[in-house]
């Protein structure tokens, strides 16, 4: 009789390691909201004509666009176009030609903007994400 205890005992340790690593993999269930956010980026008025657009909220993960040939993005945080977290959010903004290396290889060429803009810690961007929200205007300047 007392096997059977034991396989028990055994049997519920392992189900609770189970539902617990399940818990923490999935956040406890939490569900991250996310908002439709479009924007424009120029430098000097003109629009950028391509790189990348990064949005930090406070919490959670980044949302990122790829710039068009008119400047404008779309954010997707978990896949293309999905949006961002709701809030203040810090800006990187990423504008650098491919170059070709010796040997054919790819690599990334100088910024073609002030490389302040290209970090979360030197852009001096702060954006404003909500529901229903204007298109946003990332304004960059040389000077």
């Amino acid at each position: 009789m007392t096997p059977r205890v034991t396989t028990i005992r055994s049997n519920h340790v392992w189900l609770c390691g189970v539902v617990a690593m399940c818990l923490v993999a999935t956040g406890c269930g939490r569900r991250i909201t996310l908002v439709p956010a479009e924007g424009r980026v120029t430098l000097d008025g003109k629009p950028i004509e391509f790189g990348s657009v990064m949005v930090q909220p406070a919490a959670g993960p980044a949302a990122q666009g790829k710039i068009n040939g008119d400047g404008t993005f779309r954010l997707g945080t978990f896949k293309p176009d999905d949006g961002a977290i709701p809030g203040t959010a810090t800006v990187r903004v990423m504008c650098r030609k491919d170059v070709t290396q010796p040997g054919g290889e790819k690599a990334y060429g100088p910024s073609l903007i002030p490389d302040r803009y290209t970090r979360f810690d030197t852009s001096g961007i702060t954006v404003e994400i909500k529901a229903g929200m204007t298109p946003l205007e990332i304004s960059l300047s040389r000077r």
